[in-house]
Formats: C-alpha cells, structure tokens, sequence
C-alpha cells in the first residue's frame, strides 16, 4: 500500500456500526492508558481519518478486513480479554491487541518483543499458531493490496437504472429488484445462460446502517452523502461480474458488440494509479 492511498484505506460505505465516535486526543490517552503502550503513529493517524472500520486492503492468503476503532462500541481495540484464551495455546498473549479478527484468528499489535514498536503477528487461537507479518504497523500497511475481486466495468454516463434497463434490452435478460440489504447500495442481480450476473455503481452512499440496529435513528443520517467506492475512478463507472468464466466472455462479447466498453478493474485500478 503506498502512503497516498492512506487516506483512501476505508471502505465505501462504511458500515457505521462499527464505526467510533471521532478520536480525540483523550480518547487516545485514555486507550494507551488502558492497553499499558503507545499506539504506533501510523495506526493513529489512519483512525484519525476514521475511527475503525472495514477497509479496501487485505494482506495476501488471509481474510483481513477491518481494522478496529477505539471507542464504546464493538470493535474496538481495547475490548479485548484473553483469560479463556491462553489454557489453548503454547506461546504467551500478553502483549498482544487484536485489531482485527473472527475469535479463533486475530490480527494484532505484538508488543512482546518491542515494547515501543509493536510488530504485526497473526495468531489463531484455535489451532494454536503465530505467524510474522511484519516488523511494524508501517510494513504492514506497505504489505497490504487492494481487496478487488475478477470484477469487470462498463463507463457509461447513464443513471444506474437507466444502464440496467438498455443491458436488459440488449442481452435479453431481466433484473430482479436490487438487493440494498447487503452491502448499502443497490445491486442489480440476473441470470445470464447458466450464470449470475451482478451490476452495481461505484457511486454510492458514504455510509449504511440496516433498520434493524438498535442504532438506525441514531446514524442513519449518515447516509445522506455519497462518496465513490474506487476512487481512484470516476462516478461514470459501473462494476460487473459474473459466477461463471465461459458464460461472462460471451456476455462481455455481446455488450462490446453493442458499444459497451468492458474493462478489468484490476487493470484499470493499477493503470490509473501509475
């Protein structure tokens, strides 16, 4: 991860349960108070621009995907407690703080051998293992790379309905309502010959909240703004993939004989990023 990209880091929504109250210098003093140890500056500084949440990056051959807020609400970096922990495993977990994590595998600041610059140790719990990332939070984030699945995109300067309704008409397929429940925006869902087909917008709103969290009336104000989830591309791009290979080169083959302009979003990413 380059350090442009720091403040790109969240992802787009954000899930804003899992998102703290802004930090503020107390907030801060008080955590280190609580864990016994200085937050590495980089990890600060990222949770300046956001106080915890799921991010756009992910370390090689693991699930990472958030790293945790400081702050009342779960996730947050202090909330941690190995007492029930420890009787399972051969190495000691003192010194180590979990910023992200499933409950049998955490990633943590490891302070056992520095205690001023904690290194990057994934453990698991459950099969009683530890693994080095890195020597610090700054490696760290240069080991992490965007989190971009074999998704593929159409530019057009059509509203996202409006792209739905010609690509329906084009192949001969029909949409079924969008599904908003997942992931905070609308995706387009069709079937394709034997496949699924799935079309969303890179536009989308800044944060979500399902009706059904006890915080909703709190938060969902939130949700009024937009912001892009690459933004390293524009709002004219929409996002397209499909569950199978064969099925997905004769679906993009029609729509580039249609004018659709299909590309890699990995490619495209990377491209616009050099």
């Amino acid at each position: 991860m380059k350090e442009k990209d720091i403040k790109t880091i969240w992802r787009v929504p954000k899930y804003l349960p899992y998102v703290q109250p802004d930090l503020t210098n107390e907030i801060l003093v008080n955590a280190e108070k609580l864990i016994g140890y200085k937050l590495p500056k980089d990890y600060v500084e990222i949770l300046k621009i956001q106080n915890g949440g799921y991010i756009r990056f992910t370390l090689q051959d693991t699930v990472h995907s958030q790293i945790y807020g400081i702050g009342p609400y779960f996730p947050s970096l202090t909330q941690f407690d190995w007492t029930e922990d420890q009787e399972y495993v051969s190495f000691n977990l003192d010194g180590l703080f979990p910023f992200d994590g499933d409950g049998h595998w955490h990633l943590c600041l490891d302070y056992r051998k520095n205690k001023s610059e904690p290194e990057i140790t994934l453990i698991d719990t459950e099969l009683d293992s530890e693994k080095f990332i890195a020597k610090n939070f700054q490696e760290y984030l240069s080991c992490l790379a965007l989190d971009i699945k074999d998704e593929y995109t159409i530019e057009s300067n059509l509203k996202l309905e409006a792209l739905i309704e010609k690509i329906s008409l084009e192949l001969k397929i029909e949409f079924e309502e969008p599904d908003s429940f997942s992931h905070g925006y609308p995706v387009y869902r069709s079937k394709f010959k034997n496949a699924w087909v799935w079309i969303s917008s890179n536009k989308v709103p800044t944060g979500f909240i399902r009706k059904d969290d006890y915080r909703y009336d709190e938060l969902k104000s939130l949700m009024e703004k937009t912001s892009l989830r690459y933004p390293e591309i524009s709002e004219n791009f929409y996002f397209l993939s499909v569950s199978e290979d064969e099925a997905g080169k004769e679906l993009f083959s029609q729509l580039r004989g249609k004018s659709f302009v299909i590309r890699r979003l990995k490619e495209l990413i990377y491209k616009k990023s050099t």
